[in-house]
């Protein structure tokens, strides 16, 4: 709960301070922005060590293989910093590169997914 209300609030501090800059300085405003935000993932790397980690432990005593449960965490991470990345850009006005970030993002998942959906193919062969 900690963790929620330090994020919480260097975002609203991060975002009023940006909001009274993007006036004066556009740029320094988007370089605090892109601070907040790296201060918040920061913030947030502990917490995401635990979830990683109590994933692996319920993967383990649930007997999933590990080549099942690391695509799907690595997809997830790929998702949110493809996120936050295209977010950035549409603030700095810049819709095109969020876009081309989004499908490189994208593309990224699919490549980490492919040796899952291999897997999952070869149990479907196998009981036909």
């Amino acid at each position: 709960m900690d963790i929620i209300a330090r994020a919480a609030a260097a975002a609203v501090i991060g975002s009023i301070l940006a909001l009274l800059l993007r006036r004066y300085t556009p740029e320094i405003s988007l370089l605090l922005a892109i601070a907040t935000g790296a201060f918040i993932l920061w913030i947030c790397a502990g917490i995401a060590s635990h979830v990683t980690d109590a994933l692996r432990s319920v993967s383990q005593q649930g007997g999933i293989p590990s080549t099942y449960v690391s695509p799907v965490m690595k997809c997830i991470g790929i998702g949110l910093v493809t996120n936050l990345a295209a977010q950035i850009c549409r603030d700095a006005q810049q819709g095109s590169i969020a876009a081309g970030v989004e499908l490189c993002g994208t593309l990224c998942a699919l490549a980490v997914s492919l040796p899952l959906i291999r897997a999952l193919l070869s149990t479907v062969e196998k009981l036909l």
